[in-house]
């Protein structure tokens, strides 16, 4: 399986256990029905250039980008790629060890119109480097930033960073042997801080991006480490204040969260953990925590064939409240499902994939502005290396943010579908003044007067409203 860091520290079933329902996968399968939701595999990796994709990211041009890790096997270090939502593919840059090496995380689509990355190895040191932070443009205009330096400045960074309401980008690293896990900062001036290095019994091997809180501080999650070595969710403040970490209990109660959080309108965060719950503690659950840090479970998963198995990506709140996921393994064919649940608790499972179309199905989907789901899968597929896939549930179209914040008179940058010819944009009902760029994105300033809430455009084709609300910034 694809899931290297997961093996490496081992953190959950053992890897014959995975490599057992490899092989039952290979027999012949069923299928879940799935009433009016659609599957679509969009794109097959082949191994060539790229291989085992992981997570995806909407740009202002419509298309989805990311990056694909690389194998020895392959003889190559890894791809950032974008692909359109017609399955066209283009490879934007090839990683060549002293500038990184093997992405695993993704990339940030920041205010500046450039992604952001990283890669866990490689950078000037070589093979043997600790990672490095890169930029890289649409056009694949590519740039190493910051390389890692290991110890106390921190190592080996999974995670692509965030970019909060400050304009900085925070993100994470999972630590070498002998030091922690990290939390740093780069500033718009270039100017690299770590600002928190986590003890063990806060938290180790950090491998998913923070989320930024409705309060405005800063949330994530250990894979590892805390008071059980179990994992952990910490909380800290953009200054690098640690404010709590909560641990997770083992057992039952879930252990070894891997994706990152996702806060709903009920102001509760929402994640996975790769093991625990009610089935002799292997096939993971969901949780919810409030923002005081209360821990809760809301699902066990129960393996194949009626539910997935080892959620190690995160939950994607889609515009009908509802939060969905995906499995790497479980299933009616033991390739994996699609999931979702309900804040409350109620679970369904949406489908099952075969081997033809996706093995290793764990990373985030995320809902395009169209209203589709499109995740990746790590393996599987055609070629046996992992695919870019959509899953529609019926969903309408909407508006979205490439930041939710900001203050009065800043701008505001919208992305959607439809948008040229746009007549008005409301912030919560105050008008505000607009400049459309393309049919795909547009920016609007946020009015005097406006308070946190929904953002609604007005095209020639309806309104759109925003999937979540802008946040006033005082």
């Amino acid at each position: 399986m694809r899931t290297r860091f997961l093996d490496t520290c081992n953190l959950d079933s053992p890897k014959g256990l995975r490599l057992a329902l490899l092989a039952i996968a290979l027999l012949p399968t069923l299928r879940i029905p799935s009433e009016a939701q659609t599957f679509n595999t969009l794109y097959a990796f082949t191994g060539e250039s790229s291989a085992y994709p992981t997570s995806l990211t909407k740009g202002r041009d419509s298309k989805l980008y990311g990056a694909a890790s690389g194998q020895s096997v392959f003889g190559f270090a890894g791809e950032a790629f974008d692909v359109t939502t017609a399955g066209n593919f283009v490879p934007l840059h090839l990683f060549d060890v002293s500038h990184g090496s093997d992405p695993t995380g993704g990339v940030l689509l920041s205010t500046d119109g450039a992604f952001y990355g990283t890669t866990p190895s490689g950078g000037s040191a070589g093979q043997f480097g600790y990672g490095v932070l890169y930029r890289l443009t649409p056009s694949g205009q590519f740039a190493v930033i910051h390389n890692f330096a290991g110890g106390a400045e921190g190592a080996y960074p999974f995670a692509p960073p965030i970019e909060a309401s400050d304009g900085n980008l925070y993100g994470t690293t999972a630590g070498a042997p002998g030091f922690g896990s990290t939390i740093y900062r780069y500033d718009s001036s270039g100017n690299f801080t770590t600002l928190v290095q986590l003890q063990q019994s806060q938290g180790a091997n950090i491998v998913a991006p923070l989320v930024q809180g409705s309060d405005g501080d800063l949330y994530g999650v250990a894979q590892a480490g805390g008071t059980q070595n179990c994992g952990s969710i910490f909380k800290l403040t953009s200054a690098g204040t640690l404010l709590y970490a909560r641990s997770f209990p083992c057992g039952f109660g879930g252990s070894y969260p891997n994706g990152p959080l996702v806060q709903a309108p009920d102001g509760n965060f929402y994640g996975t953990t790769d093991a625990g719950g009610s089935r002799a503690a292997v096939f993971g659950t969901i949780f919810r925590m409030t923002p005081a840090g209360v821990l809760s479970r809301l699902h066990n998963f129960q393996g194949a064939p009626n539910d997935g198995a080892y959620p190690i990506g995160p939950l994607t709140l889609a515009t009908d409240g509802n939060l969905y996921g995906a499995t790497p393994s479980g299933g009616a064919s033991y390739s994996g499902s699609i999931f979702k649940i309900s804040t409350s608790g109620a679970y369904t499972q949406l489908y099952s994939f075969n081997l033809n179309e996706a093995f290793g199905a764990g990373y985030a989907l995320i809902q395009d502005t169209s209203g589709l789901l499109y995740g990746t899968s790590q393996e599987g597929g055609p070629n046996g290396v992992g695919t870019v896939y959509s899953f529609d549930m019926g969903f309408g179209p909407f508006i979205t943010f490439v930041l939710p914040s900001g203050k009065v008179a800043q701008e505001a940058q919208i992305l959607g579908q439809g948008l040229t010819g746009a007549t008005s944009v409301t912030f919560n009902g105050t008008a505000a003044s607009f400049s459309v760029t393309s049919d795909t994105f547009m920016t609007a300033v946020v009015p005097s007067g406006a308070t946190t809430g929904k953002v609604v455009v007005t095209t020639p084709g309806g309104t759109l409203t925003s999937n979540v609300n802008f946040r006033i910034l005082q």
